[in-house]
């Protein structure tokens, strides 16, 4: 890996499976990754060496996240804030590997749109976004990169909301309206038509429905309940939750940890922040995830986490100060004890009759949550 440029080198030692070779390799990009995206425009590589990148640099990605992640929205305009959002989530997943950037993006099938029409209607968008260009991921709902924009228009595949943020996005920069709306097991878009509200299936090709939406998606309700529970469109924030607990669920089921965690964490900030707590803290991973084994430095008893909160209010302001909640082994109590009193613990496996309702096994000294929430 000596000479001016080190990288083609680097590249073809990604796939090393040497944890040492790794480690070099990994400690060697650091100090280039902000420059990536320009050295992969003039060093040619693969798919699998792209990925490779991506999973080599997890750890940088996610600091670079985390430190932007708190001022996602700041802005006035809540849809620039959705967008800033889904932009800083691109970012981490690998478009910095692959230009052009997430809103280029966006602008390029918006100018699309606009050359081939003279004059943009809500009733004629969704029809065009969806017929060709993107539809619902029906053979594999749950991989994570339907929740991804950049992933999303790449592959044409998506799910319901993030496919309604496409149409929202876009179809903005097109002068077009669309707010989304939450609807039991499903995401709708809605605009205001000629003789009164439409909604948008985008997951079904961009389909149009009216105030009665279908009787299969009704179910039991009455068209007056369907109308009360879409009146109101889904705040920014509520949709940026919806798409992280879409990307913890999946990880979780792909049994990706770090992964997991981290949305989960992203999320918990989300809904603190969103709350009153956390202003002015910088955004910092807590010392336990759900799933480590922690013993009480004090009390002694040991048992493994299974949730979290990330800040504490006091008199003075919000601080950082993960809380954790605890199955103690050999009991039928769920402790709550501050990050300062615990430390890690190898003890083992864990007695406590909720570790079979909240994990799916125990491995490697960790057990793996699943995605039921903490409550339910």
């Amino acid at each position: 890996m000596s000479g001016s440029n080190p990288f083609p080198s680097l590249l073809y030692l990604l796939d090393d499976e040497s944890e040492v070779v790794q480690a070099e390799v990994r400690k060697a990009l650091l100090p280039m990754a902000s420059q990536l995206r320009e050295l992969l425009q003039q060093h040619s590589a693969s798919e699998s060496q792209r990925q490779l990148l991506t999973r080599l640099l997890f750890s940088w990605r996610k600091a670079r996240l985390l430190k932007s992640w708190p001022a996602w929205n700041e802005g006035a305009d809540p849809l620039e804030n959705l967008e800033t959002a889904h932009c800083m989530l691109a970012d981490f997943h690998g478009l910095w590997l692959s230009p052009p950037p997430l809103a280029e993006r966006l602008d390029q099938l918006a100018d699309h749109f606009r050359r081939q029409h003279d004059r943009a209607e809500e009733s004629a968008f969704p029809g065009w976004l969806f017929s060709e260009r993107l539809q619902g991921n029906r053979d594999n709902y749950y991989d994570p990169d339907n929740s991804f924009l950049d992933a999303v228009l790449s592959s044409g595949l998506g799910n319901p909301i993030s496919l309604c943020c496409l149409l929202i996005l876009v179809g903005r920069r097109c002068g077009l309206s669309f707010w989304g709306c939450n609807y039991p097991g499903h995401f709708l878009a809605r605009f205001a038509g000629a003789e009164g509200p439409c909604y948008v299936d985008c997951f079904q090709g961009g389909k149009l429905l009216g105030p009665e939406l279908e009787p299969g998606m009704r179910q039991s309700m009455t068209l007056s309940e369907v109308e009360r529970l879409l009146r109101q469109p889904t705040e920014c924030e509520e949709i940026v939750a919806r798409v992280l607990r879409n990307l913890t669920g999946a990880y979780v089921q792909l049994e990706q940890r770090q992964e997991a965690n981290l949305f989960t964490l992203l999320f918990k900030d989300l809904n603190a922040r969103s709350g009153g707590l956390g202003a002015g803290c910088a955004l910092r991973e807590p010392l336990f995830f759900p799933g480590q084994l922690v013993q009480h430095k004090s009390k002694g008893y040991r048992g493994v986490v299974v949730d979290y909160d990330l800040y504490l209010a006091q008199e003075d302001g919000t601080t950082h100060q993960p809380t954790y909640r605890i199955l103690v082994h050999g009991s039928p109590h769920v402790a709550s004890a501050a990050e300062a009193q615990l430390q890690g613990d190898d003890g083992g496996l864990v007695a406590h009759p909720y570790v079979s309702i909240f994990f799916s096994r125990f491995e490697n000294g960790v057990y793996l949550r699943n995605s039921r929430p903490w409550g339910s």
